[in-house]
């Protein structure tokens, strides 16, 4: 019972503090409550009015593979909870005779992600936003360099299969490290506590599932990249120091 009422004190006192950057700052709970999580409207509000604020620690985003090995932004394995059925029932409807989608999964909309191309998503809008799809990591990559990111970015890996789409992510962050961050006068706020100026966040399970890395391949590509390794969120532990 004392442990319970310790972690109520410590939640309701704040000492947890919120990274205001999570999810690119949009999203229910979020700081843009009213725009689409890791959507390109929450990005472009972030880092044109928040990414100053002293509780803006980094730019945190989720990324995951479609079925043609595309990178996109997005946080779910389903589309079911950031893309309303009803608002895009007509084009829900030729995804379902497309992929040839159950009953139960056409009733629920839980089709995946990753049993989705690209063309398909983009035949989506995010709930209560027409004009916002879900976008791709080159997107969000090219968005951040246009507005000026000024705040670590932190790039959390759900759900990557392919050793194609693995490699395209590990280039495309070298990249923007290189040819942005590496030249751009990054804030580092105190309670910070991150290596990198850019890198990755993943979860041990989602960390195990995509990388498989009993002989610590692609760990070594990641360092090798100057990304560092694969940091646990909360923690922050290196996943890739940790095994």
């Amino acid at each position: 019972m004392k442990k319970v009422i310790l972690v109520f004190l410590l939640i309701s006192t704040n000492i947890f503090a919120k990274n205001l950057g999570h999810r690119a700052g949009g999203g229910k709970k979020e700081y843009y409550s009213h725009l689409p999580e890791n959507s390109l409207t929450a990005l472009e509000h972030s880092l044109n009015e928040l990414q100053f604020d002293e509780n803006f620690l980094y730019l945190e985003f989720d990324i995951q593979e479609t079925k043609d090995g595309r990178l996109v932004v997005f946080h779910d394995k389903t589309i079911r909870r950031m893309v309303n059925k009803k608002q895009n029932l007509q084009a829900l409807e030729r995804i379902y005779e497309e992929n040839n989608v159950s009953y139960l999964k056409k009733k629920f909309n839980l089709i995946k992600i990753h049993q989705l191309t690209y063309d398909q998503l983009q035949t989506l809008h995010l709930t209560d936003h027409p004009d916002q799809k879900i976008p791709t990591l080159s997107e969000f990559l090219e968005l951040s360099k246009e507005i000026g990111l000024r705040k670590p970015m932190s790039v959390e890996i759900k759900y990557i299969y392919s050793k194609e789409a693995k490699e395209k992510t590990i280039s495309l962050l070298q990249d923007f490290r290189e040819e942005y961050m590496e030249n751009a006068d990054i804030i580092f706020e105190s309670k910070y506590d991150m290596p990198f100026k850019v890198g990755f966040l993943g979860f041990k399970s989602k960390f195990k599932k995509t990388f498989k890395d009993k002989d610590h391949y692609w760990c070594n590509k990641i360092k090798a990249a100057g990304l560092f390794g694969v940091f646990k969120p909360g923690n922050h532990i290196n996943l890739c120091d940790s095994f």
